[in-house]
């Protein structure tokens, strides 16, 4: 079993899990840190377990969706290691749950954050619960979906920011929610973007279906432009000593280049152009906090 579950592991791009669990980690703890102004910074070995936990966090999700969409990929993704035989339902879930119980005793000894991460441990068990029961929501509502999604990711910002606090000044500001939330919206930009296709199948799990072309495209640079505008409302850039924040602004171009290419014809958004925006916030962030310590 722990060579399947290597196998599947090593099938999907685990850098990518990695940079989302540094980006999540340091960056939104850098803009946290402009926010709140505490002058409390997080422990270094802090900021390298929630990095670690969000990472393998992801890839355990991305079991639960594999066993939840075994019978869309066997037509879709015919190559997914679940379809073809390399791992089995029962090594996921297994998995899944003991990742679960791994991870909450690797948070154990910092007290309130690992309380934080226990949240995020039953949002998931609750979702998993109603999938496994009931069916819902439906894999193929994808609006529905996202809206069950976002409180997660909520909460995996909320892990972060008991984290970046130290316990210290848990309630948080207005500005520490803007920063969540503008988080959140970047994440959300990627989703819209990579299943935005200009002539979906009938089957093909697409926001096109449900918003048109047109809509998926507006609500795809909206996110990425309302996630700015909420970093910098954190970040306070105009305020004296706090110009770093204007560096939020760094990673726009990505998705109006997308958005250009799109409206030449393109078949379809470039999700490697998406990825980039990503990466290209979370390093923006991470160079925020940077530069505020200088």
């Amino acid at each position: 079993m722990i060579t399947r579950l290597t196998r599947y592991a090593l099938a999907y791009p685990l850098w990518f899990y990695a940079a989302a669990g540094l980006g999540w980690s340091y960056g939104l703890t850098a803009v946290y840190q402009a926010a709140h102004r505490s002058g409390r910074a997080p422990t270094a070995s802090g900021l390298a377990v929630t990095a670690a936990t969000i990472a393998v966090t992801l890839l355990l999700f991305r079991a639960v969706d594999d066993v939840r969409d075994l019978d869309y990929d066997r037509v879709q993704n015919p190559r997914r290691p679940l379809v073809t035989g390399a791992v089995r339902v029962r090594d996921l879930l297994l998995l899944f749950f003991l990742g679960m119980v791994v991870l909450l005793l690797f948070n154990a000894p910092r007290g309130i954050p690992a309380a934080g991460y226990g949240a995020v441990c039953g949002y998931v068990c609750l979702i998993v619960f109603l999938d496994w029961r009931w069916k819902w929501p439906s894999a193929d509502r994808l609006l529905l979906q996202l809206l069950v999604n976002i409180p997660l990711q909520t909460l995996i910002c909320g892990y972060v920011y008991l984290g970046a606090t130290r316990g210290y000044d848990t309630l948080p500001s207005g500005p520490d929610v803007a920063a969540a939330l503008g988080f959140v919206l970047s994440l959300t930009h990627l989703e819209f973007a990579r299943r935005l296709v200009r002539a979906p199948e009938p089957h093909t799990r697409t926001y096109v279906h449900a918003l048109g072309v047109d809509g998926t495209v507006r609500a795809t640079l909206a996110c990425a432009f309302a996630a700015a505008g909420l970093e910098l409302v954190a970040t306070r850039p105009w305020s004296p000593g706090q110009a770093a924040g204007w560096l939020v602004l760094i990673a726009l171009p990505v998705p109006v280049i997308a958005a250009v290419r799109f409206h030449q014809g393109a078949p379809r958004w470039s999700t490697g152009l998406a990825v980039l925006y990503l990466l290209l916030s979370f390093s923006s962030f991470a160079a925020i906090g940077l530069l505020n310590t200088l």
